[in-house]
C-alpha cells in the first residue's frame, strides 16, 4: 500500500442511485428519504464578511433543557485556536486493539461494483490502491455545525501535485441535539469528525485514467447528461459520490435481537452522499462536508440512540465514485480510514472567533 509522504506536520446490496438514503453506512436503520430537497440552495460561509460569520457562530438555534448532559459537556470544554490538522485523535497501528484512535485500513477490504457488475450485479473487493491515504483525524465539538472546517485548522504544507489537490478533507457533521418530528431543525450543537488524507505519491501509476478524470470532475463540479423521459437532464457529477462503511466489530456490541437483525441487514451498504453534502476548495486542498444534521427524522432518531455505543465501535469508512458505465468499472477507492472506539466526550470545541486561513468560495 502506498503510504502518504512528504508531510511537514504531524455484502450487502447497494443503495440505488434514486434511493437517496439519509443514513451513515454504519447506521442500523432502514434507508429513508431525506427531508431536504436536492435543489436546496448551496451555502457558502465564505461569501459573508468575517464579522457576520462570527455572529452566526454564536447563535444557538437549539437550547438544551436544564440538566441535559450535553449542556454541561459544552460548558466544560475549552476552545482550541487553529490546532494542527490531525492533532486531536491519536494514530494506532491496525494490528493493535486500541480504542479512541485511528488506523490505516487496506482499500482492498471494501467491496465495490466489479468489472462485470452490469451483467451479473456482483461486487468484488476493490483493488488495493486508493487515490488518497489518511494522515490524521480530528474530533471537534461546536455550538453550531462548522462548514468548510479546513479554514480553522492548520493544514500541513505539502508540495503541489499538479492535476489533483494534495490534501483531501472529509468533514462529517454529526448533531448532538435530539431530532424533533415536527421541527425541521438542521443546525445546533454537534461534533465534527474531520478526516485528513494526502494524495498518493503513485496515484498516476496505480489508478486508471478514467478514475483520475472522475476525481477531477468532482472537484470541478462538472455535470453529465442523464437519459430520461421525456427529455435528458444535466446532473451534477458530484451526485455520484458514494460512502462505503461498516462496523467491523459487530459481534462485540451488546445489541437486542431486533438491533442485530437491522445491523446485519444494513451494515456495509453503500449510500450516495447526496444531497446532504457540500464541497469547498482551498489552497492545495479540497473539502467534502457530509451533513448529518439534514438527515431524515427516522435516520436521526436511530443514530441518536446509537450514539452512546459509538465509543465501542470500530468503523471502517471510505469514499468512492459510483461507476454508472461499464468503462468506469471496477469502482476504485478514493480514500478510506479506520476509526476505533471514538469517544467524543474526550474532545474539545473548535474556536470560530478567528480569521479563517482561507476564504475560497464554495466550488
Amino acid at each position: 500500500m502506498q503510504k502518504p509522504g512528504g508531510l511537514s506536520t504531524g455484502p450487502g446490496k447497494e443503495v440505488g442511485l434514486l434511493d437517496n438514503c439519509g443514513i451513515l453506512p454504519s447506521n442500523c436503520l432502514p434507508c429513508l428519504a431525506s427531508t431536504v430537497s436536492s435543489v436546496e440552495k448551496r451555502r457558502s460561509l465564505s461569501s459573508s464578511p468575517p464579522s457576520a460569520r462570527k455572529k452566526n457562530a454564536l447563535k444557538l438555534p437549539f437550547k438544551w433543557k436544564e440538566g441535559h448532559p450535553n449542556a454541561a459537556l459544552f460548558s466544560s470544554k475549552r476552545l482550541l485556536q487553529r490546532p494542527k490538522a490531525g492533532s486531536q485523535v491519536p494514530f494506532c497501528p491496525t494490528e493493535k486493539r486500541m480504542f479512541d484512535c485511528w488506523s490505516h485500513i487496506e482499500p482492498g477490504t471494501f467491496k465495490v461494483r466489479s468489472e462485470n457488475y452490469f451483467r451479473d450485479k456482483k461486487k468484488d473487493f476493490a483493488h488495493n490502491h486508493a487515490a488518497y491515504y489518511p494522515f490524521g483525524v480530528d474530533v471537534f465539538l461546536s455550538p453550531r455545525k462548522i462548514d468548510h472546517i479546513a479554514r480553522f485548522v492548520e493544514l500541513p504544507v505539502v508540495g503541489h501535485s499538479g492535476k489533483l489537490p494534495s490534501i483531501l478533507v472529509v468533514n462529517v457533521q454529526i448533531p448532538l441535539y435530539p431530532p424533533a418530528l415536527f421541527h425541521s431543525e438542521i443546525d445546533g450543537e454537534g461534533m465534527n469528525f474531520v478526516l485528513y488524507f494526502k494524495l498518493s505519491d503513485s496515484y498516476l501509476k496505480e489508478l486508471p485514467p478514467h478514475f483520475q478524470e472522475n476525481i477531477r470532475r468532482i472537484i470541478d463540479d462538472g455535470v453529465e447528461k442523464v437519459k430520461g423521459f421525456p427529455v435528458d437532464t444535466n446532473v451534477p457529477f458530484r451526485e455520484r459520490l458514494k460512502i462505503l462503511g461498516r462496523v467491523a466489530n459487530v459481534e462485540d456490541l451488546h445489541m437486542s435481537a431486533a438491533e442485530r437483525k437491522l445491523m446485519q441487514a444494513y451494515n456495509e451498504k453503500p449510500v450516495l452522499s447526496r444531497p446532504q453534502h457540500e464541497f469547498y476548495s482551498g489552497e492545495n486542498y479540497f473539502e467534502i462536508d457530509i451533513d448529518m444534521h439534514r438527515f431524515s427524522y427516522i435516520s436521526r432518531k436511530g443514530f441518536d440512540a446509537f450514539l452512546d455505543r459509538l465509543k465501542f465501535c470500530i468503523l471502517d469508512v471510505g469514499l468512492t465514485i459510483q461507476g454508472n458505465k461499464p468503462e468506469e468499472l471496477p469502482e476504485q477507492i478514493l480514500c478510506c480510514v479506520r476509526l476505533s472506539g471514538i469517544d467524543y466526550m474526550n474532545y474539545h470545541q473548535l474556536s470560530l472567533n478567528q480569521e479563517p486561513s482561507d476564504t475560497s468560495a464554495e466550488s
